[in-house]
């Protein structure tokens, strides 16, 4: 799975949907999220800081780490289950399923297998986010997905991309994170 490209893009919010785009390995498999369901955001976030100098998957009875999440549609969900490796590497399953009718069964449309860096992913996931705020602000993007943008958890994946504690309290320097994407 090494050497594998990996490619995280934020498309657009719009109308309580997130767009979101995968690409490996020359392929591009496109993701509808709603609101209604989901907190992708969140969980990116969320995730990449707990994986964050993981070399192992954490044992899941002595602690709890955001590292497998869903994301919802209308009738078809984004399973992401994501496990920590040594040399800060992470192994990523993303799969896609639907259902043809409501409460029926889940069909596998697709199944991403993979290998990335922590630092390259989070830094995707960062950079995206930052463009998503750029583009709409912080009201536009709440217009446009019902919720607030979760800046809090950004500015901690901010803090571990940037070397420092994830619960760093500085607000000039999170806002020269967002300041470094452009």
């Amino acid at each position: 799975m090494s050497g594998e490209q990996f490619e995280f893009f934020l498309t657009e919010a719009k109308a309580g949907w997130l767009e979101s785009r995968i690409v490996h390995n020359g392929s591009h498999y496109d993701l509808s999220v709603r609101s209604t369901f989901s907190e992708p955001l969140k969980d990116l976030f969320a995730c990449l800081c707990d994986a964050h100098g993981l070399e192992a998957a954490p044992d899941k009875d002595a602690e709890y780490r955001h590292l497998a999440f869903e994301w919802g549609g209308e009738g078809w969900v984004y399973y992401w289950t994501v496990v920590p490796r040594p040399g800060g590497m992470l192994d990523l399953v993303v799969e896609f399923k639907g259902k043809r009718e409501v409460g029926g069964a889940e069909h596998p449309v697709w199944r991403i297998e993979t290998s990335t860096g922590w630092r390259a992913l989070a830094g995707q996931v960062f950079t995206q986010a930052s463009e998503l705020l750029w583009m709409y602000g912080f009201s536009g993007y709440y217009d446009r997905w019902s919720k607030d943008f979760p800046a809090g958890q950004m500015m901690r994946l901010g803090h571990l991309l940037h070397g420092q504690p994830m619960d760093t309290d500085d607000f000039s320097r999170e806002l020269g994170y967002l300041a470094e994407t452009r």
